[in-house]
């Protein structure tokens, strides 16, 4: 969960106004800067920003099959055991450069989301049609030189607020660009998928001559006529992720060739495949293992008695509870730059908070919990 920081609900407004004042004068008059003010904003209200509506400007419709303005609205269709929750201390100025952002909240020990839950379709409200955005690919320069200098188009927008969570902007635009601009969450999988390889980081090149590929029928291949054969840019894009085209073909045909979907399927079947060719070696052994109806019964019972109620049988396991949570560790940056500093990392073990950083592991008297950048929660057994 990523909660804005909304500076205007400091409680401190006033002193950051007069600090501000204080520092440009400084600036103009060549003097030394002031003492800086740390904003304290309290935790509630970036909670409330969090669930407040949003204005989706260039939300795809697919009623209308074009871009409209929307509004978006976040709850949780399930809780989850674990909660981690980031506070987007990391943003740009209006230079774009990249700051940090001098906060402090007061994160809470206990946290109840209950009244978040998500109740499904509102009276007079209709699901959207499930069909999927149409996918732009960048287009072939072979018949014209003069694209290789034109600029790629991509969502700078969604480009921002992956960079907003820390990856390097470069990376994050040739996320947005190699995902066709299907929004941050696609682009996001695509970075956690692609962020070991050296060119990471590296700006977005493309290249300015494209050799046309062999086609079927030189391939000597005919096109098969599937009903539910998956389109041919959709394997592309998550090919191009790093995935194998058997895995991604599995994927589109079990969402129905909805592409994010699709991105889902696949990192909650990583096994998949494995699993298909060690089927036929499990009917194999069928005629010398004889299963236990009782055992098998009682396993299917257990294993679903803590799944999300409105969770379908192709889709995610996930266990699904009560929205009250108990902190358990976070991780702060210490540093004032986003270019600079270190992480360190606290964690409660039997009742005593305890620091973890890069020179030593000791108990922590005073841990700065209202200074944390990521905080991990642990749901409660009982309420």
């Amino acid at each position: 969960m990523q909660l804005p920081a909304p500076m205007e609900a400091a409680s401190n407004r006033e002193e950051l106004i007069a600090y501000e004042a204080k520092r440009r004068e400084a600036e103009e008059n060549m003097r030394a800067p002031p003492e800086p003010v740390r904003a304290r904003i309290p935790f509630t209200a970036c909670l409330q920003a969090f669930t407040e509506p949003e204005n989706v400007p260039d939300f795809w419709s697919s009623a209308l099959q074009a871009k409209s303005a929307g509004v978006k609205t976040s709850r949780f269709a399930s809780f989850p055991e674990y909660l981690v929750v980031q506070i987007k201390k990391f943003t740009f100025g209006v230079d774009w450069v990249p700051k940090k952002l001098d906060l402090s909240i007061d994160v809470p020990d206990f946290l109840d989301l209950s009244r978040l839950r998500g109740t499904g379709l509102q009276a007079g409200e209709e699901e959207l049609p499930d069909l999927t955005p149409p996918i732009v690919l960048p287009e072939d320069t072979r018949d014209d030189s003069m694209n290789s200098s034109d600029s790629p188009d991509i969502d700078e927008s969604a480009a921002m607020q992956l960079a907003e969570m820390g990856f390097p902007l470069e990376a994050c635009r040739k996320a947005v660009y190699y995902t066709g601009n299907m929004g941050p969450e696609m682009a996001f999988n695509w970075i956690i998928a692609h962020m070991e390889e050296p060119d990471f980081a590296e700006p977005l090149a493309l290249p300015s001559f494209m050799e046309p590929g062999p086609s079927m029928a030189s391939l000597g291949l005919a096109a098969t006529p599937l009903d539910n054969q998956p389109p041919e840019e959709s394997i592309a894009i998550l090919t191009s992720m790093g995935f194998p085209r058997r895995h991604t073909v599995q994927a589109l045909k079990a969402t129905n060739n909805n592409l994010e979907r699709a991105l889902d399927w696949i990192f909650t079947h990583p096994e998949r495949e494995e699993e298909e060719e060690a089927s036929d070696d499990l009917l194999d052994m069928s005629d010398i293992m004889e299963p236990n109806d009782n055992t098998f019964s009682n396993a299917n019972t257990n294993s679903h008695s803590t799944l999300s109620p409105d969770q379908d049988a192709s889709g995610p396991r996930i266990k699904d509870g009560p929205g009250r949570y108990e902190l358990f560790a976070f991780i702060s940056h210490m540093g004032a730059s986003t270019m600079s500093g270190r992480y360190v990392c606290h964690i409660k073990k039997e009742g005593r908070w305890v620091i973890f950083n890069d020179h030593k592991v000791c108990l922590s008297e005073r841990p700065p919990k209202d200074l944390g950048y990521i905080y991990f929660y642990r749901r409660l057994s009982s309420c």
